[in-house]
């Protein structure tokens, strides 16, 4: 574009802002909002910078692979000393529970937040409030996830309902300042403000990420001790399951154990003999009861066929007096 197009454009934008000035106070209105809409995406850019650089951080990973909460609560107690605006931060593990948070009577309980649903990061603005979520992953395996709220003052810009006729001359010379600046610098603005925030932060977080990463230093080291004495502690339990195993195999074939092998074969032989015998004892037994009821039977019978012999014997004396009386009479 050349210069003189440049100039008409600019005298034209010049002509038009005065106007605007001076007859539409609704025109810097809707100015107002577009500078708050570029303000709320600054501040969203600043909230998604700060849950990116805590869900990456290493010593973020760290402690909640090692499940070490207390360097997770210092986390957060530092970063509320440090960003005054943050309303509250909560990390979770893989299942959704709460291992560390500003709300102490939620640890431990299950998270549930329309944020991150769709396995992505996201960033939302309702009532001033900014609230993000962030994955926490190794690789590509999901360890957890960073819930970040924040309430950032945003300045709110008043503009004037009525008509001026001094806002026609301000507004010129405030549309040439306006214009020139927006027109060399505007393009750079947004990215220059991100960059110093995200310098601020660099500033800010430095001195903590190396004091984490001497912590997270010491504590690998302490973690390799552990597995060293683990791995030596695995030793000396294979060396004595292998001495187990020999001595085991040593008794096994030793005579005393041959022995005690037979003993325990005489010994299942003789109980089964005992079995049999105890069988054919409780036959006898039967049997001899048997026999008991049948001679009971028969002795019974016996008794019965005495008494019917001696009643016959006495019908028969009878019938003999009888006959002896009939023939006493007769001579």
């Amino acid at each position: 574009m050349s210069r003189i197009s440049s100039a008409v454009i600019s005298l034209v934008l010049i002509i038009l802002l005065s106007v605007f000035f001076f007859l539409s106070p609704k025109f810097f209105a809707q100015r107002a909002a577009n500078e708050k809409e570029v303000l709320s995406k600054l501040v969203s850019k600043r909230i998604e910078s700060l849950g990116h650089s805590l869900a990456h951080a290493s010593f973020v990973e760290d402690a909640i692979i090692m499940g070490e909460e207390a360097n997770l609560g210092e986390i957060i107690m530092r970063l509320k000393k440090d960003e005054p605006d943050i309303k509250y931060i909560h990390f979770t593990n893989k299942n959704d529970t709460v291992i560390a948070s500003t709300m102490a009577n939620i640890v431990g309980k299950k998270y549930s937040s329309n944020l991150g649903k769709s396995g992505r990061d996201e960033i939302q603005e309702k009532n001033g409030t900014y609230e993000g979520a962030f994955k926490i992953t190794v690789g590509k395996t999901q360890i957890g996830t960073l819930y970040l709220g924040a309430t950032p003052e945003v300045p709110h810009i008043k503009v004037a309902t009525s008509s001026n006729p001094l806002v026609l001359v301000v507004g010129i010379i405030v549309g040439l300042i306006a214009f020139f600046i927006t027109f060399s610098s505007g393009k750079n603005l947004e990215a220059k403000l991100i960059e110093n925030i995200n310098k601020r932060q660099e500033e800010v977080f430095s001195p903590k990420i190396e004091s984490l990463k001497s912590e997270q230093e010491n504590a690998q080291k302490k973690l390799d001790e552990i597995n060293s004495r683990i791995e030596k502690a695995k030793e000396e339990l294979r060396k004595l399951n292998e001495d187990y195993e020999a001595r085991k195999q040593e008794f096994e074939n030793s005579p005393v154990m041959q022995s005690v092998e037979k003993l325990k074969v005489t010994e299942a032989e003789l109980l089964k003999r005992l079995e049999t015998l105890k069988q054919e004892e409780q036959n006898l037994k039967n049997e001899v009861a048997l026999l008991n009821q049948k001679r009971e039977e028969v002795h019974s019978a016996l008794e019965a066929e005495k008494k019917e012999e001696k009643n016959l014997h006495e019908k028969l004396d009878l019938i003999k007096k009888k006959i002896l009386h009939l023939e006493t009479p007769g001579k």
